[in-house]
């Protein structure tokens, strides 16, 4: 939503920063708001601002003018204007202040609609959503003195629109990061400048601290997909290696590994869209327990199918180990000890996980699902060893009555 619920009508004058439109009108088949985060500091450069006391005047000039966000003068927040919305073609359920759609993937808690406002396109209806889309885009925005701005390469200016030609390129936006390219591409480049202080931006259009929790649990599960990475390169070299021109000399652990990094995608995408932090008098006593999330696709919430299907592999690989009851030391082959790593790190996520959950804005099911993956590195560990064969190197007395606890070499091979 990237705002608070209440949205007072009046506010003190504030500036309104305009920002350039994406060169891609067409709304999305996914919706992705990473693209339609905008750097409003960078663009108020650029374009003209204009005094407003009414929040509505204050949107329907970001609109007019081409921005996909405003400041929330109130909370400071960066809100979703219409013309993103439109861009992302269909409503992503979080209510937000200017959805377009009507709010009709909003659901309650028994997951029934909440559409109480009016909608001027139904969700996922691409083609209409462009035709608006090309309607706000030939629209000229016009001053307090009523004069009139027109858009030129996505920015704003109070004289005639200057004629394009192919000699002129968008050398104004060069250099911005980001989707603007930089200094030597107009490609997209991944840098924007925009946290050189500190802070990011969630998918609500928040700004907070990088050191949020938020972003802790944000960052440390994207560390563990990183090490996941890794470990299913270091998998594909030994395949090559060996000459595996079947690809099973692991079993299905690579391909597992590949849904693995996608359902961290998920988790990374649900913690970056948190909902409204609960207060006591929300919450009904009879209800306080119901996990009320829906995994939507774009963060609303996690599919808890996940987690039994990591169940089913860990069971699956572990019916052709030996019994284990003991420690196992953190080594082998590489990626053995490769996903002990990503096994502590994982523990790490779940961590940073608790306290956004015991906040009511994650879903209980991504920190079930951290909990059984570290679970899965541990016995995916073991399998790397057994499929390579080698040792496992055991943490436990080497005989009854020992004072001592040792190294203990076992053959995983006898079953």
């Amino acid at each position: 939503m990237g705002t608070s619920t209440s949205s007072p009508r009046s506010f003190s004058t504030t500036k309104v920063s305009t920002l350039p439109m994406s060169s891609s009108t067409a709304p999305s088949k996914e919706p992705n708001c990473e693209k339609i985060v905008k750097d409003n500091k960078e663009c108020a450069k650029n374009v003209k601002t204009a005094d407003t006391t009414d929040i509505e005047d204050l949107h329907q000039i970001a609109v007019k003018s081409g921005s996909n966000t405003y400041i929330d003068p109130s909370t400071g927040f960066m809100v979703f204007t219409e013309l993103a919305h439109l861009k992302r073609g269909k409503c992503c359920g979080s209510m937000c202040r200017h959805c377009p759609y009507g709010w009709e993937n909003v659901r309650t808690k028994n997951g029934t609609s909440t559409q109480t406002r009016k909608a001027k396109v139904q969700s996922g209806d691409v083609a209409m959503a462009k035709e608006l889309i090309h309607k706000i885009q030939n629209t000229n925005v016009t001053t307090s003195g009523g004069d009139s701005k027109y858009k030129t390469n996505g920015l704003t200016s109070s004289s005639s629109p200057a004629p394009h030609t192919k000699s002129s390129p968008l050398k104004t936006q060069t250099g911005k990061g980001g989707r603007h390219g930089g200094r030597h591409t107009s490609k997209n480049v991944p840098y924007t400048r925009n946290g050189d202080r500190g802070t990011s931006q969630l998918l609500t259009g928040e700004r907070r601290k990088k050191n949020d929790d938020s972003f802790e649990a944000m960052g440390t599960v994207d560390e563990l997909c990183s090490i996941v990475g890794t470990v299913h390169a270091e998998l594909l070299a030994v395949i090559e290696k060996e000459g595996d021109e079947t690809m099973t000399f692991y079993g299905d652990l690579p391909d597992w590994l590949l849904d693995v990094m996608s359902r961290l995608f998920d988790v990374g995408s649900h913690v970056a869209n948190p909902r409204r932090r609960r207060e006591k008098d929300d919450i009904d006593i009879e209800e306080e327990e119901t996990n009320d999330f829906t995994s939507d696709g774009v963060g609303g919430g996690f599919d808890p199918e996940h987690i039994d299907e990591l169940e089913d592999w860990i069971d699956e690989i572990t019916d052709e180990l030996p019994e284990l009851n003991s420690f196992v030391l953190p080594t082998g082959g590489k990626a053995s000890a490769q996903l002990h790593v990503a096994r502590t790190v994982c523990r790490r996520a779940e961590r940073r996980t608790i306290s956004l959950v015991e906040e009511g804005v994650c879903d209980p099911n991504a920190l079930r699902y951290l909990n059984r993956l570290s679970d899965f590195f541990f016995t995916a560990a073991r399998w790397t060893n057994y499929c390579e064969g080698r040792e496992e190197i055991q943490y436990r007395r080497p005989y009854r009555g020992a004072n001592q606890r040792g190294r203990v070499k076992i053959n995983l091979d006898q079953k």
